[in-house]
């Protein structure tokens, strides 16, 4: 994996400078049918990027999130999100960024997340460690939930699943919490600065595809809020330890809103 690998990454960074040299002009967004924003730079990001894909392997496939999936769906697929945190984007707030993940029968083989604002490069690839900058990077494998730090995604895609009692409880068990939501917040448990992630948006393939090989080769576990592996949906990253206790009390606290 890595070619692949060095490619994803090539394709992260070409893709957030590209929008970074937009950040705050990033002309007038539009709402999607499922009601998240678009702007002419996410469109223009992936335009890029699949281009590239197919000068460098013509035989795979590529799903974006703003033109979907072309090619055959049993090939090998590229995934990409030119812009993960658009709204930050919008709001002028650095949390974002372009990622990029390898999927092969549907295992994310090879992951690239560019936060070009932030100035960090996060990539991993099965069997070959999870990196920041080119640094290795690793989990923080705190074993009680009290001494965890705790981050999360936005608070009203919990309150719309029932899941409102979770995340206070959540909260109160941790040792402290911050919303710093979208890939960020996965990259930071990779990365031993968090130890559990919580996002309980809708979330599709090109938000999680590219952190799935990141956390695992870091020695984190990414889910679904179920525990069982991620397929759409809510999404938890933990340091491990504390993994099964946290879905536990998310079945608890939909057992009480049924």
């Amino acid at each position: 994996m890595k070619r692949e690998l060095a490619f994803a990454e090539e394709l992260a960074r070409v893709g957030g400078d590209l929008a970074l040299a937009r950040f705050g002009n990033p002309g007038d967004p539009r709402r999607k049918a499922d009601g998240s924003w678009v702007t002419e730079v996410d469109e223009a990001v992936e335009r890029e990027l699949r281009a590239r894909i197919r000068e460098t392997f013509p035989d795979h496939a590529i799903h974006g999130e703003e033109e979907g999936l072309i090619g055959d769906e049993n090939a090998p697929r590229w995934v990409i999100d030119p812009i993960d945190g658009t709204n930050n984007f919008l709001e002028r707030i650095p949390i974002w960024g372009t990622l990029v993940a390898l999927r092969i029968d549907g295992v994310s083989v090879v992951g690239a997340a560019y936060a070009p604002a932030l100035g960090e490069l996060y990539s991993g690839a099965r069997g070959e460690g999870a990196r920041l900058n080119g640094n290795a990077i690793s989990v923080e494998p705190v074993r009680l939930l009290q001494d965890a730090t705790l981050v999360l995604g936005g608070l009203r895609h919990f309150v719309e699943l029932g899941l409102s009692d979770f995340v206070t409880e959540l909260a109160a068990r941790t040792r402290r919490d911050r919303g710093l939501g979208d890939f960020w917040g996965h990259m930071l448990v990779a990365r031993g600065a968090a130890h559990v992630m919580v996002d309980a948006a809708n979330l599709g393939v090109w938000d999680v595809a590219a952190l799935e090989p990141i956390v695992a080769e870091a020695g984190g576990w990414l889910t679904g809020l179920d525990g069982e592996p991620w397929v759409g949906g809510p999404a938890l990253s933990t340091c491990g330890p504390v993994h099964n206790e946290v879905v536990e009390l998310a079945r608890l606290a939909r057992a009480r809103h049924e």
